[in-house]
């Protein structure tokens, strides 16, 4: 299944979502023993999709519903020849659910437990200012 099949479903969400297809990085904070089977080190993800509220992102990991995750990612923005940076943003979340997708592969929604007020506003920036086809 590839990345444009997901979130194709209408939105019933509380925050307007923004399909995405950006490099991110998490480690397990909690529990202790997802943290310990997993190890306590960066692991490199897809991010799928990102609203004020949270994202969702593709793993190899099966990390387990609530699960605490330490996030990290960069906002970009390219308009005509310029780039603009905003981050790295370091959010706490909570898995909220795991889905098995594709070979070796899962997709976590996590919902954003810990963020920032200049970060939680920016995500929104960035999602308003952002066409979405």
């Amino acid at each position: 299944m590839s990345i444009d099949k997901i979130g194709s479903d209408k939105e019933k969400r509380r925050f307007k979502r923004l399909r995405a297809n950006l490099s991110i990085t998490y480690r397990i904070d909690k529990p202790i023993n997802v943290r310990m089977m997993i190890g306590n080190r960066e692991i490199r993800s897809t991010m799928v999709d990102l609203s004020e509220g949270g994202l969702s992102l593709l793993t190899d990991y099966d990390v387990p519903p609530l699960s605490d995750l330490f996030i990290k990612f960069t906002l970009f923005k390219v308009e005509d020849e310029d780039v603009s940076f905003y981050g790295p943003m370091e959010i706490i979340g909570e898995v909220i659910y795991n889905t098995p997708f594709g070979s070796n592969e899962y997709r976590l929604g996590i919902r954003f437990k810990t963020i920032s007020k200049e970060d939680k506003t920016e995500i929104g920036n960035f999602i308003k200012a952002t066409k979405i086809p």
